[in-house]
């Protein structure tokens, strides 16, 4: 019985320990600009801004808010998130809304494919919203997925350990960066940009383009799209620069801004669906310009 008393007493010691390490874990990312989500909360002293950019790694390689504020005179910010779908774009309005952040407009540029996705599933990357769990939006964006990963989650609600600890890498160990560099960025700049190097392919012209059709099926661009209209904000969905393909859209409900076929060299391209700096420069003023013209 002794015994018995002991071994209960080191496994209450250890669960108590864990939840101790796990809670502090959060709270430092919380603290932190690490991850997007706190580096909204944290590092973005501004509470209105004249558009945000919502997106995917697409949105955060693509459109560079430094060089559309050079040439609009604007302030906006890109809080896209690589390896995130539609639903993590919502998750991410809702947080910015939460916070009392105001914006006139929301550029939405998910992955071009996720446009037409019907069953929405947990992202890579949702993890970095744990640390703000214990809100009712994230809960129950975590809440309404299947599968292990989305229950992990959800139960850090109560039980922050779960998540922690199955998401080490991802959060235990970034916490210790964050608890002791709070202002590091996780590969983006100070107002949510990332860039890919300059592409190293021989400049090819892109004359044969395979031709693609999106239907803008994805239900959480209609609960994107709803959530702006109830903030007075203006949507404009995004499609970006594609390696041999041109993107045509059947719906007419949404302002587009196509920029699919817009670059007809390889030079341009890091990859299929990523551009790399002179790409992404390329794009950013052409949107820009696009922008002005929509105005007039």
């Amino acid at each position: 019985m002794l015994f018995l008393k002991r071994i209960g007493f080191v496994v209450l010691v250890f669960i108590g320990m864990s939840m101790l390490v796990s809670w502090g874990s959060l709270w430092a990312l919380r603290q932190s600009s690490f991850y997007k989500p706190s580096f909204l909360v944290n590092s973005l002293s501004e509470k209105s801004f004249d558009y945000i950019v919502l997106g995917a790694s697409t949105g955060l390689t693509t459109l560079n808010t430094k060089v559309i504020d050079s040439m609009l005179h604007t302030n906006g910010v890109n809080l896209s998130m690589d390896d995130t779908a539609l639903s993590s774009q919502y998750l991410m309005l809702q947080h910015f809304l939460a916070q009392g952040k105001t914006t006139k407009v929301c550029v939405l540029a998910p992955s071009v494919k996720d446009y037409d996705v019907r069953t929405n599933e947990l992202s890579g990357n949702d993890y970095r919203f744990l640390p703000y769990v214990n809100t009712t939006y994230v809960y129950d964006y975590y809440k309404q997925f299947k599968g292990v990963d989305a229950k992990v989650l959800a139960y850090s609600k109560w039980f922050p350990m779960l998540g922690v600890s199955y998401y080490n890498v991802e959060l235990f160990y970034p916490s210790l960066v964050a608890l002791m560099q709070p202002e590091k960025r996780n590969r983006f700049d100070a107002t949510g940009n990332y860039v890919y190097p300059e592409s190293k392919k021989a400049s090819k012209m892109i004359n044969d383009l395979k031709s693609v059709t999106l239907d803008f099926k994805n239900p959480y661009v209609n609960k994107i799209k709803a959530l702006c209209k109830a903030n007075d904000i203006e949507l404009i969905c995004y499609i970006s620069p594609m390696e041999g393909k041109k993107v045509m859209v059947s719906s007419k409900d949404f302002l587009v801004i196509n920029h699919s076929d817009l670059l007809k060299d390889s030079k341009y391209f890091f990859d299929a669906i990523h551009v790399d700096s002179k790409g992404r420069q390329v794009a950013s003023e052409q949107f820009t310009n696009d922008i002005k013209a929509l105005r007039k």
